[in-house]
């Protein structure tokens, strides 16, 4: 069995909303990088230093397109070249740019990007299903959002493969990866606020969408086959010019992320009407967007927590003096003896003392765990953690 164009559409669609916010961007935008890599072009930000902006170039002239073919002709010995020069030349070069515009309204152009793209950032997730079996639209989304996110093999490596022997072995082991995942991203501080993503799996997997029947709602965007231009899905020839929901502009939008992590907030829109959906569907995909709001509630309740817990100290030398001086002036209008009254005040002032230690260390505590944390996720190396199974 092999992913049709329409499965593999989706999977990058579904990826790209939780990195962008947009199903797919826009085939003309085109920008030139300030860290060296030089123009950057397409639905998948294709970069000169990197290769794939040539490689999207050779394919358009392969594919027989002639919007500016003679420019493109010309340049692409220069796109070819890495080097520091070439990059640079051709990032000052009006004529191309204009000619990469040019060529984006077309068929051949678009046919292009979409092949590297795949052939460059989702063959591997594709290759990684075929390996461990795995044939569900589904799968591959969840394969594809890990690899572009990262840690894909780290989660893995540590699933217990012990489900292969049940009856249906793919949906047991991707709901054991998912359930590993999503407690894996809510244990690290600084990936917290991404287990929407995985919030998003689990609902799927629990309203039984193996296909990612469509419309679906994503991070609060309804994907529907109305975000999959014909073009894209092969049914028929698009016409020259761009789409309406592609608008061409100087910014670069990637269907296809380059840059994981970047977490952008995702926009609404409503669900075509006529479009019939299963009340389990619905439920299922009400009940991510909750969970990705009680995700959301959850890490700010847990920063309020943390922020009174530092001040916990401060408090208790304010009340610890006040209770001393309280217990001095009873003691005085009592009549006691200075020895009781002053034996009371220096217990007080030591338990005091002791408390705001206590609550000094358990900071410090916290504070290397948290930089620990962070250094094992930039240097890749584990971590004892909370339990994720």
């Amino acid at each position: 069995m092999s992913f049709n164009e329409l499965d593999k559409l989706k999977a990058a669609a579904i990826v790209n909303i939780f990195e962008t916010g947009r199903p797919f961007g826009s085939y003309a935008a085109l920008a030139v990088l300030d860290d060296g890599a030089g123009i950057s072009y397409g639905i998948s930000q294709f970069t000169h230093r990197s290769g794939s902006l040539a490689a999207v170039v050779t394919r358009y002239l392969e594919n027989g397109g002639v919007v500016a073919r003679g420019v493109l002709e010309d340049k692409v010995l220069t796109l070819r070249s890495v080097s520091r020069p070439a990059i640079s030349r051709a990032a000052g070069d009006r004529q191309l740019k204009n000619a990469l515009r040019a060529a984006a309204v077309t068929r051949e152009m678009r046919e292009a990007q979409h092949f590297v793209a795949f052939e460059r950032y989702l063959s591997p997730a594709i290759g990684e299903c075929a390996r461990l079996e795995l044939y569900r639209p589904l799968s591959l989304a969840v394969v594809y959002d890990s690899m572009v996110h990262g840690s894909w093999e780290r989660i893995r490596d540590r699933v217990n493969t012990g489900g292969r022997s049940t009856p249906d072995p793919e949906k047991t082991w991707i709901t054991d990866y998912v359930k590993a995942r999503h407690a894996w991203l809510r244990s690290v501080p600084r990936l917290r606020s991404t287990s929407y993503r995985t919030s998003f799996f689990l609902m799927q997997i629990l309203a039984g969408n193996w296909g990612l029947e469509l419309p679906v709602k994503v991070h609060g965007y309804s994907l529907s086959l109305h975000d999959f231009p014909p073009a894209m899905t092969g049914e028929t020839d698009a016409a020259a010019g761009p789409l309406p929901s592609q608008p061409s502009n100087e910014t670069s939008h990637s269907s296809i992320p380059a840059e994981p992590h970047l977490q952008r907030p995702a926009t609404s829109e409503a669900r075509p009407k006529g479009e019939p959906r299963s009340t389990l569907r619905q439920i299922g995909a009400d009940a991510a967007d909750l969970f990705a709001r009680y995700d959301r509630i959850e890490s700010a309740v847990r920063i309020l927590f943390t922020r009174a817990d530092s001040a916990k100290s401060l408090w208790t030398m304010v009340g610890g003096t006040a209770w001393q001086a309280f217990w001095g002036a009873v003691s005085f209008f009592a009549g006691l003896p200075r020895e009781v009254w002053l034996a009371v005040a220096v217990i007080a002032a030591l338990l005091m003392l002791a408390y705001l230690y206590r609550q000094f260390a358990l900071g410090r505590i916290r504070e290397l765990r948290r930089t620990a944390l962070f250094i094992a996720e930039r240097n890749g190396s584990d971590l004892p953690h909370e339990n994720y199974e």
